[in-house]
């Protein structure tokens, strides 16, 4: 677990998708110490088979004109006791169980944040935008049917059609095509 502040000269309302930015780059990461068949769940959760592995949490300070200050927050889970395990509240699994070793843990922070420095750069200049395809090519329920809980404690059903150049998730409804920029998502069985 840490945490990385990143400075952003415009206001928040432009760091929309931010969230979904940061996960491609624990993707990528994963990727480069030699976890392969990672997934991402939107909007914040990094998957292996359905399981969590890593999350994500970003909290803003600053004028809604700018500047905004990100406090991006990253946690891994490297190896879990079976105690732990117990404990959290959602199926999860570590980077142990998956690779059947312990990952040198200064090898794979070097790495995220050397894929954060470029993902956040590209991101200050454009946004989510050019990260939309390569996020929805990991998304682990992309043209899934789900339900999706939203911060009223309402219930939407329906199939996940991708994101929107600004990260917000798109889901075929009964009732059409709704976007969405909050909640939390689950696989219907």
């Amino acid at each position: 677990t840490f945490s990385l502040l990143w400075n952003f000269q415009k206001g928040a309302g432009i760091l929309s998708g931010l969230s979904l930015a940061i996960g491609i780059a624990i993707i990528r990461s994963l990727k480069l110490s030699g976890i392969k068949n990672v997934a991402l769940k939107w909007p914040n959760d990094i998957m292996y088979q359905y399981k969590k592995i890593a999350g994500i949490l970003i909290e803003l300070r600053g004028d809604s004109l700018g500047p905004t200050l990100a406090i991006i927050g990253i946690g891994i889970n490297l190896k879990l006791s079976d105690s732990i395990k117990k404990n959290i509240d959602q199926e999860s699994t570590d980077l142990f169980s998956i690779s059947g070793k312990n990952l040198d843990r200064n090898k794979l922070m070097a790495e995220l944040l050397s894929e954060l420095t470029i993902i956040l750069k590209e991101f200050t200049q454009h946004g989510f935008k050019p990260f939309k395809d390569e996020w929805i090519q990991y998304h682990a329920l992309q043209n899934k049917q789900v339900t999706l809980y939203l911060p009223d404690s309402s219930i939407q059903e329906g199939v996940v059609q991708g994101v929107t150049d600004n990260g917000s998730l798109i889901l075929e409804t009964s009732n059409g095509m709704h976007y969405f920029n909050g909640g939390n998502i689950k696989l219907r069985r």
